[in-house]
């Protein structure tokens, strides 16, 4: 199996150790950003951050993964 990263997606952080990762993706209003549960394969959270604030959104991401 191939692992595809999607042209939406900007950058993801995981923490293996907590079991958690978090995504940077390109949406219509901006950016979302996503907070996953990689041990039980679910959405925890997303905060959606306005085109003009990309540097944000990463930091969030980073924040929430704990790295």
């Amino acid at each position: 199996m191939q692992n595809t990263i999607p042209a939406n997606q900007v950058a993801t952080f995981s923490n293996p150790e907590l079991g958690i990762a978090s995504t940077v993706t390109t949406i219509r209003r901006g950016f979302a950003v996503t907070l996953l549960d990689t041990d039980a394969e679910q959405i925890v959270g997303t905060y959606i951050y306005p085109v003009a604030m990309l540097a944000q959104a990463i930091n969030k991401a980073k924040q929430l993964a704990n790295v």
